[in-house]
């Protein structure tokens, strides 16, 4: 499957979407409050995110 090509915007709207998520709280209606990703102590998905953020601020 082709979306088309991976652009900043596309990126960093990623990047805060997995902020989002690590920070919204569980709910019944959706599907938030946590990453599939992260286990344990283990946070790449954020790790990332942040970073990734951290950077197009400069």
């Amino acid at each position: 499957m082709d979306d088309g090509p991976v652009t900043p915007a596309l990126v960093i709207w990623t990047a805060q979407r997995v902020i989002a998520q690590h920070h919204e709280p569980p709910s019944e209606h959706r599907a938030t409050g946590g990453c599939g990703q992260c286990q344990g102590d283990r946070r790449e998905m954020l790790t990332w995110a942040r970073g990734t953020l951290r950077e197009h601020r400069r």
